[in-house]
């Protein structure tokens, strides 16, 4: 072998580690989070983008545009979001786990 073909090996197994490394695991999260987004329904508990515990009151799919959604922040404060707004849903056992440390401390 010569140093050109050294060399091309080199970098396809830098652009391999690359891609293995950094741009597939963004993508397997990037459709993990579409998946969840499309799961929301009315009632789910939702973490914002912004890091607001909410609970979604109304989906609304316009025929144009983002699905907006209507979260209830608690003391009857609700916001209009987008479903781009919305980090994660909060996990049942996160949500028993609150509530536990909710009745330690009453």
């Amino acid at each position: 072998m010569n140093t050109a073909e050294i060399s091309f090996i080199v970098i396809l197994g830098v652009m391999a580690a690359f891609y293995f490394i950094f741009i597939r695991p963004a993508r397997q999260e990037q459709r993990r989070h579409e998946e969840t987004i499309r799961d929301l329904h009315v009632g789910d508990e939702v973490i914002t983008a912004a890091g607001f515990f909410a609970r979604i009151k109304e989906i609304h799919t316009p025929e144009e545009g983002p699905v907006e959604l209507v979260l209830d922040l608690g003391n009857g404060l609700t916001v209009r979001g987008v479903t781009g707004s919305v980090a994660r849903r909060v996990s049942t056992a996160m949500q028993s786990g609150g509530q536990a440390e909710e009745a330690k401390g009453a």
